[in-house]
């Protein structure tokens, strides 16, 4: 995945999959959360991705259903600065 900002931008990635009958959220690959609802699942994992792009971290949340998804967040413009909360962009869907 290409984003426009630069390599040297730190990145965190979230990734919501279903295993053992529960939809389990892994950040940069180790668990935080385990839910019975996938949709609880992604509202939690896109929750900790605001609120590292607000702090200047691009994240992303993929999430391994039927149909994948990924969730980008990116920072605000000026990285630290306040601004707006962080813009949701879709990246690819099969709906």
């Amino acid at each position: 995945m290409e984003c426009s900002e630069s390599r040297s931008t730190p990145a965190g990635k979230y990734v919501v999959a279903s295993r053992l009958g529960r939809w389990r959220v892994l950040r940069n690959d180790s668990g935080v959360g385990a839910f019975s609802d996938r949709d609880e699942a992604v509202r939690f994992a896109c929750g900790l991705a605001r609120e590292q792009a607000v702090a200047g971290t691009v994240a992303v949340v993929v999430v391994q259903a039927d149909v994948h998804e990924m969730h980008c967040f990116s920072p605000p413009v000026g990285a630290h600065a306040a601004a707006p909360s962080p813009r949701l962009r879709l990246i690819e869907s099969e709906r």
